[in-house]
């Protein structure tokens, strides 16, 4: 890690890059790989990057460091399209409301005493002709203005879209993060009877640290990628899997038994336990990697908070009994698996 932070230092110098956070992680998404997408727009940009290009990308990729500014922007262009859109409607109302009264100045002439003379209804159908296209051909002008605009605006609720995505979602892993899953387990929990028949399931990897210190950071991302697939491939579509942390993740279900969330909890620890997390250049085996888990039914719990120590507790347990094995709460005697952390960062 230290060669790591010495080559991305000199990179950053070698291409006068201010040494700002949002930079140095852009240069170490690059260094690492962890995103090639990055490393490659990164590369394109030469030594000649500013500061504005590399908070493009920053926006794009790094979506957490430029939060503030995004949603200023979104701001200001939806609201420059709701101006043109109140425009456009106080334009067509004033050509309708000329429009009628060159209808009315029509009627009252021909109603008038001896204005019936074929020149005279000549020239007011002539004139209705005229203000009738002219307000035809406004009107269409409105429609197509409406239509850009409104495309504008659709266009701009894809990009929140988008980054509501982003910013939900862990970069490294491609799960939910903390952040989602607090929101989404306090809707979970604030519904009485969608929490009876929910179930939540933590998981750590077994030992990080060692697997860190041992072979670095850059293994120690890649084990987590490896991880979270198997996590998300055996969890299916019906669970909401996050990383909850370092190398913690969640699992929450809804409508399921607690022998049923034991069950996929297996599954997933039998999984990963079967991996074999090997080098394929260099032959060196990372493992064995292993999970610990611990289950805590929605209905044991009070609310969310009291369903995060719990779950936790169970955790703790499966670590203190040796690790790699699935705990459930329920099974905890008094006084084992406590738990001191205080998992509700993001209270709703």
């Amino acid at each position: 890690m230290t060669d790591i932070a010495k080559k991305i230092v000199e990179m950053m110098s070698e291409q006068g890059v201010a040494g700002l956070p949002r930079n140095y992680e852009l240069f170490y998404e690059a260094v690492t790989g962890t995103n090639q997408q990055l490393t490659k727009d990164l590369a394109k940009l030469g030594r000649s990057a500013d500061q504005n290009e590399l908070d493009a990308l920053g926006k794009k990729y790094l979506v957490h460091h430029h939060r503030q500014g995004f949603f200023e922007d979104a701001h200001d262009r939806m609201s420059e399209q709701i101006k043109g859109v109140l425009k456009l409607l106080r334009d067509e109302q004033q050509s309708l409301r000329q429009y009628g009264q060159i209808l009315d100045d029509t009627s009252g002439k021909i109603t008038a005493p001896n204005q019936g003379s074929g020149a005279l209804l000549s020239r007011i159908v002539s004139l209705l002709s005229d203000a009738t296209g002219s307000t035809i051909d406004h009107g269409k002008k409105v429609v197509n203005s409406m239509n850009e605009k409104s495309a504008e605006i659709t266009k701009i609720n894809s990009e929140l879209e988008r980054y509501k995505k982003l910013a939900n979602t862990d970069p490294l892993t491609q799960l939910a993060n903390r952040r989602a899953f607090d929101s989404h387990i306090a809707d979970v929990q604030g519904d009485r009877k969608n929490a009876m028949y929910s179930s939540l399931v933590f998981a750590d990897i077994d030992h990080f640290k060692r697997i860190n210190d041992s072979f670095g950071h850059i293994v120690g991302d890649k084990i987590l990628s490896y991880v979270a697939g198997i996590m998300r491939k055996e969890t299916g579509e019906d669970a909401f899997v996050a990383r909850i942390g370092g190398e913690e993740f969640a699992i929450l279900m809804q409508g399921t038994t607690e022998q049923e969330a034991c069950d996929l909890a297996e599954k997933v620890r039998a999984a990963v336990e079967s991996k074999e997390f090997i080098n394929n250049k260099s032959g060196v085996n990372y493992g064995p990697v292993t999970l610990s888990l611990g289950i805590c039914m929605g209905s044991e719990a009070d609310d969310s908070a009291d369903l995060y120590r719990k779950t936790d507790q169970a955790l703790y347990a499966s670590k203190n009994s040796g690790r790699n094995r699935v705990t459930r709460f329920s099974e905890i005697p008094a006084g084992n698996g406590t738990a001191f952390k205080d998992w509700l960062l993001y209270r709703k």
